[in-house]
């Protein structure tokens, strides 16, 4: 006969790999939704990022401006304090000018307007006093006399002092463009070059008699913040320059300025610019300057401004021209224009190539490709060259800024690969959660399978109230604990004729289902055994031992010890097979090994002649049969109970019954190993010979 067990309580014909599958399309998912949402964040952000970085940058590597380029000559508050409140008359403006140009400077920028002409100017003067202060003929002599524009425009005049004149584009205020002269720029601008139709300018008194003209404002960034100047404007259908820019043509020397594409050519230099023919520049704090009432003052030294560019403007209070920049939010906007100058003259403007932002796409397209082959492949590994790179943008870009001049926006990589790898955490989080219940689901089926298993295997053992009713002159008790939640431990009982019990402990190799099962088969085998050869135990172990040896699996064995009891003498037949001797525990509680030759284990040997071996109890004596679980379990030491420490438990009680001598022994066993976990299926089997007539001292 062949014994077959089917471990397996139903067929799953899924397969195993569709989780793994389900696991890997959520995380390609969560990442390329990430960087969507990281790409979409970009776009509505516009160039939120890129400003925040480029700020940064600046602030963090902010330029010294020197005066050795570039001077300012400002109309402050202490200068209108000693002068007057602006504006001023012409004819100090004048004399302030005619200071300026007498130091011989390369050029002087006016960043003032002078939209209407001198408030007090002659002819203004006698209409307000002729016919009640003047008469005609003093009035008519007023009129005669020079106005302070002309003054002004005479030293704007100076070919000694090349000046020029400020303008401000504008769509609703000022004059029309097409009415104004203009300087010739060569070559065509980018096509995004800003256009305005209307000019606010000087009056044509100054404009006509100045060097040159040039516009010094643009449209600051969406935010109000002035990050760059204008190369070139679209006045009407006219291209004019940027202030910062002419002055730097002035002082370089140079003819004219000449448009190749997106970059401006100045003499040696060549200028980039952005799509709106914008300069981009590394900016500073505010830089000091000189205050206008100390100018007109003969012991200003005028030296200092001798062959430098000159920029005359207004920063009294009130005066409004205030500008917000990456390094504050109220700066004059002269100081703006000296820092473009010096900026250009310097070389120190910045440039944003088109590689640079092929180079942020190409980085980001390598971000992108190493989150998504880890959320492909589960190779983590992969996430190492990710972070260094999302490390090493922002260092690079840094250093870019301020050892070349180069702009390289990190942000938008990084952005896009944070929500990339975000998708990716969250889609493993997800699924880890996902097993993680699974698990739990698993864990919660397989112990429900486990406590069923546990209780079926506790039932094919007998009861304790079965015991109770075998023998007329015995006492069983017997305890079971598998090592797990099913073992390979177990004991029988059942009477003969002739007034015999039969009883037997088994133990299987190993632990768990398997063994559970094994033990199952053998213990129906045994007992068919033991009661067909009725009185020849010898024999039924011979016989069990070739129906176990013919089983296919032979990683199984099995040690049983079998014993037949003469209940109206005591006389016990034994017949051990690889099994633990049993001990014998007196009524007066000495405790001695029985000591049996035994055979092996049965599935050892196929034949083996198994033989019987005979002790003789007296009343009051009580056989203890155990297991390998209760010498060999262990505390958290790792120190081993031992066939000593049985002996000592069992030498603690004398005359008990069988059941309180198991119970006894099975919780010192339990004392010992403490939080340890059982080393073995534990099996305590006690059979105690009353005798006739002798009664048993109470539990």
């Amino acid at each position: 006969m062949r014994f077959c067990v089917l471990t397996t309580g139903s067929v799953s014909n899924s397969n195993p790999g569709q989780p793994e599958n389900s696991a890997r399309r959520l995380a390609v998912a969560a990442v390329l939704v990430g960087a969507l949402i990281g790409s979409l964040i970009t776009w509505i952000g516009q160039d939120f990022e890129q400003r925040l970085v480029f700020d940064t940058w600046q602030r963090a590597d902010a330029r010294e401006v020197m005066d050795d380029e570039v001077v300012v000559v400002m109309i402050d508050d202490n200068s209108v304090d000693k002068v007057g409140q602006w504006p001023w008359v012409r004819l100090n403006v004048a004399v302030l000018l005619d200071r300026i140009a007498t130091a011989e400077p390369a050029a002087i920028g006016i960043d003032i307007y002078f939209t209407e002409e001198d408030a007090i100017r002659p002819e203004a003067f006698a209409d307000i006093y002729e016919g009640r202060e003047l008469d005609e003929e003093t009035a008519a002599r007023i009129r005669e006399l020079p106005s302070m524009d002309l003054a002004l425009a005479g030293i704007i005049a100076r070919p000694s002092s090349p000046t020029v004149m400020a303008r401000a584009a504008s769509r609703e205020k000022g004059t029309d463009a097409g009415s104004l002269t203009y300087d010739f720029i060569e070559g065509e601008p980018p096509s995004q070059t800003e256009r305005y139709d209307r000019v606010i300018a000087s009056i044509p008194a100054l404009e006509d008699e100045a060097y040159s003209h040039a516009f010094v404002n643009g449209s600051p960034d969406s935010d109000g913040v002035v990050r760059r100047v204008p190369l070139s404007i679209w006045s009407g259908d006219s291209l004019e320059s940027g202030f910062a820019v002419e002055l730097a043509r002035i002082k370089k020397g140079a003819e004219f300025l000449a448009w190749d594409g997106d970059r401006l050519n100045l003499a040696d230099l060549t200028i980039p610019s952005d799509s709106r023919a914008d300069l981009l520049f590394k900016m500073g704090p505010a830089q000091p300057y000189y205050s206008a009432v100390d100018l007109l003052s003969d012991e200003f030294p005028l030296e200092k401004l001798s062959g430098k560019v000159v920029i005359l403007g207004v920063g009294a209070t009130g005066t409004g021209d205030i500008v917000a920049t990456p390094h504050g939010n109220e700066v004059l906007g002269a100081l703006v224009q000296a820092q473009a100058v010096d900026a250009i003259l310097k070389r120190d403007w910045l440039s944003y190539p088109d590689w640079s932002k092929a180079l942020e796409i190409v980085f980001t397209l390598a971000l992108f490709a190493l989150i998504l082959a880890c959320a492909v492949s589960a190779w983590n590994w992969l996430l190492l060259p990710a972070g260094a790179i999302a490390i090493a943008l922002p260092i690079g870009s840094y250093l870019a800024y301020a050892q070349a001049n180069l702009l390289f926006d990190p942000a938008r990589p990084l952005i896009i690969a944070l929500f990339a790898a975000l998708g990716l955490l969250l889609a493993r989080y997800a699924t880890a959660l996902q097993e993680l219940v699974a698990q739990r689901i698993r864990e919660a089926e397989q112990k429900k399978e486990n406590e069923n298993a546990r209780d079926l295997q506790l039932r094919m053992v007998p009861s304790p109230e079965r015991l109770a009713e075998l023998g007329r002159r015995t006492e069983i008790g017997a305890k079971l604990r598998p090592a797990k939640s099913v073992g390979g431990d177990f004991y029988d009982a059942f009477e003969l004729e002739d007034d015999r019990l039969l009883f037997l402990v088994g133990d299987v190799s190993g632990k768990g289902l398997g063994a559970a099962l094994f033990m199952a088969f053998s213990k129906t085998a045994a007992k068919s055994k033991f009661l067909s050869h009725g009185t020849r135990l010898d024999d039924a172990v011979i016989a069990l031992n070739d129906e176990l040896s013919r089983e296919e699996d032979d990683a199984m064995d099995l040690t049983l010890l079998a014993g037949l009891i003469d209940c109206t003498s005591g006389k016990v037949e034994l017949v051990n097979a690889g099994h633990e001797n049993p001990l014998r525990v007196y009524r007066n509680g000495k405790v001695e090994m029985v000591d049996l030759r035994g055979g092996p284990r049965l599935r050892s040997f196929d034949g083996f002649p198994y033989q019987i071996e005979e002790v003789l109890l007296d009343e009051g004596d009580t056989l203890v049969l155990i297991s390998d679980g209760a010498t060999d379990a262990e505390n958290i030491q790792r120190v081993q109970f031992g066939f000593e420490g049985v002996i000592r438990a069992l030498e603690e009680q004398s005359d008990v019954t069988a059941n309180a001598r198991v119970e006894f022994l099975a919780d010192r066993i339990a004392e010992f190993e403490g939080d340890a976990d059982p080393a073995d299926d534990l099996t305590i089997f006690a059979l105690r010979y009353v005798g006739e007539g002798y009664a048993p001292s109470p539990e």
